[in-house]
């Protein structure tokens, strides 16, 4: 892929990221949160806090257990699955809420690049997920 290409792909991951929160802007901001920040440095072992503390505190405990780049991102709550995210605008809120919180922390405190950048995968690949769940028919009870 050349540079033009990735930077065209990061651009439209966060692009469609924003586009996600911008949608479900009418519900409060944490109603059904308590997620969890997570960091991951590059030799992958996941280190996650509650949603309630600061990123950096998750970021700081990677950063102690492995090198940079470190991915930071935001989990939905443990309990709930991707079927009760995708059902709740609020839950969504709180998750899009989270995870901008954690993006900015690496971009606009930490300032890696590299660690933007993989923290963009993952939020990708979460993104992706919910995508498909709320694109996934419904089955009724």
């Amino acid at each position: 892929m050349t540079k033009p290409t990735k930077i065209l792909s990061i651009t439209a991951i966060a692009g469609m990221l924003g586009a996600f929160a911008y949608e479900y802007t009418v519900a409060p901001a944490h109603a059904d949160s308590l997620g969890s920040f997570c960091a991951a440095p590059v030799q992958g072992e996941e280190h996650c806090v509650s949603s309630d503390r600061s990123p950096a505190d998750a970021w700081n405990r990677a950063a102690a257990n492995g090198e940079l780049p470190i991915a930071m991102w935001a989990k939905w709550p443990s309990g709930m699955t991707a079927d009760e995210l995708v059902e709740s605008p609020a839950r969504l809120k709180a998750w899009f809420a989270d995870t901008e919180k954690a993006l900015s922390y690496v971009r606009d405190t930490q300032r890696n690049a590299a660690s933007y950048k993989a923290s963009l995968a993952r939020v990708a690949a979460l993104v992706a997920e919910v995508k498909a769940r709320q694109a996934a028919p419904r089955e009724d009870p």
